[in-house]
């Protein structure tokens, strides 16, 4: 059985706004600023806040259509890879055999690179970085590890079927989790793939 591998990566944690927001941000600040003196205290700014109005809501034009076309930030850093082997896990190059380890949890399992994430207009990026996915290894000794993973179009949990269903065998996934990660939700898909670990089971 081949390795089966995927990226990690450790979120940071913390609030963000990107570039591009704080710049709209302070242009309407600004805007508002100019018309507040214009009004209030008869500044006359010769009409440069009507072409900063106008360039600002260009920009805010631009943002939310640039949106659909931008990927979500990834904040945070990349850290290695996880290999799923048939007898034990890799996890920045260190080896966990399927005996040491207690339960293998996977959460958020279906965010891949490049899909939409919303349609709505908005200032956030609207393709998904792929990172939304987690999984929380317990040892037996209760240690506990716990990262984000990458997903993209040709690398997902779900086609790691044969080795997810080992893991399975060996009680560190449980059923459902494991018809939830393959995406497996018909009855009878469900007892035609029931059927198959019996029969791999008596060979």
């Amino acid at each position: 059985m081949n390795p089966r591998r995927l990226s990690l990566f450790k979120e940071k944690k913390g609030f963000y706004i990107s570039p591009e927001n704080i710049i709209a941000i302070a242009w309407w600040g600004i805007i508002f600023l100019l018309y507040y003196l214009k009004n209030s205290f008869g500044f006359n700014f010769k009409g440069i806040e009507t072409g900063i109005l106008i360039l600002g809501t260009l920009y805010i034009i631009g943002l939310l259509i640039s949106t659909f076309f931008r990927y979500e930030r990834e904040i945070g850093e990349y850290r290695g890879r996880i290999y799923f082997y048939e007898n034990h896990i890799n996890i920045e190059n260190i080896d966990y055999k399927l005996d040491e380890i207690r339960k293998l949890e996977f959460f958020s399992t279906f965010d891949v690179k490049g899909n939409f994430t919303n349609h709505l207009f908005e200032f956030a990026p609207h393709l998904s970085n792929g990172l939304n996915n987690r999984f929380i290894l317990t040892l037996k000794n209760g240690k506990q590890i716990e990262y984000n993973f990458l997903q993209t179009k040709s690398e997902q949990l779900k086609y790691y079927k044969d080795v997810l269903t080992n893991y399975y065998k060996n009680g560190i996934i449980n059923w459902l989790e494991l018809l939830n990660i393959l995406n497996i939700e018909d009855y009878d898909e469900i007892q035609k793939f029931k059927k198959q670990i019996t029969i791999s089971n008596t060979v």
